[in-house]
Formats: C-alpha cells, structure tokens, sequence
C-alpha cells in the first residue's frame, strides 16, 4: 500500500542522497497513515497496536519537522496526537500526565503559529487548538 511505496521512495531518497527537506511531507504523510491506524485499532481494543501505530505516527512527525519545521500540518498532527493521548489518559484519571499533553499539545500549536507557515488551514487549527487547550488547562485548576 501507500506505506511501502513511501519507505520504498524514502530507501531510493537516501541511497541517492537526496536532501531530506525536500521530501519531510512524505514523512508527514506516513504519520498521519499511522495515526489513522491507530484511531482504527482503537476500535478493536487492541492497546499494543494502537500504541505501536501511534509510536510510528510520532515518530514520522518528528521526522517531519526535523527536516522541515515550517511544516505546520506536522506540528498540528503532533498535537492531535498528543491530545488523544491526553484524552485516553483521562480516562484512567491520571491528572498529571493529562496535564503534561495539553502542555505538549499547546507548544506544538505555538510552533506552527510562531513560523513563517502559510497553511492556513494549519494555522486555523492551531488557533482553535489553543484557545480549547486552554480552556481545559482552566478547568483542570
């Protein structure tokens, strides 16, 4: 599927030594394949693939803005990812950890706001994502 072609273009990219900034989206993009899975195997109650898949999907994000941190839809993905953690934290009451997410959660979005990233749409969620983590942070006082 789409994750070997990307592994496959990312094994050719290297061997050829390809500057890593000009293909960072195609680890943004496996990242955000990861993160579907991980959303799918929530489903099935299955923990372990859930957090391999959301381990991989942070992973690829991290790559992502490695190479390129002006990529904002990496960011804005990092953050989701981070409040789903947040969330299922949550869930076992676990108010510290909960409350380190949104932390996360909110530099993420602060990066993505903070640099020259002209993806408005990124930018758009980052705003909303902000004024929400907040909110939470709020509440949780």
């Amino acid at each position: 599927g789409a994750l070997d072609a990307y592994q496959h273009f990312l094994k050719v990219a290297h061997a050829h030594d390809v500057d890593p900034m000009l293909y960072a989206e195609v680890h943004a993009n496996m990242g955000a394949i990861y993160a579907m899975q991980g959303k799918e195997d929530r489903n099935s109650h299955n923990l372990e693939l859930r957090l391999r898949a959301r381990s991989k999907a942070k992973e690829a994000f991290m790559e992502a803005v490695k190479y390129r941190p002006s990529l904002g839809n990496a960011w804005v993905n990092l953050a989701l990812l981070v409040l789903a953690e947040g969330k299922e934290l949550g869930e076992s009451s676990e108010q510290s950890k909960v409350k380190e997410s949104l932390q996360d959660a909110r530099r993420y979005c602060i990066r993505t706001l903070g640099m020259d990233n002209d993806d408005e749409r990124s930018r758009a969620l980052a705003t909303k994502l902000i004024m929400d983590i907040d909110k939470m942070l709020k509440q949780m006082l």
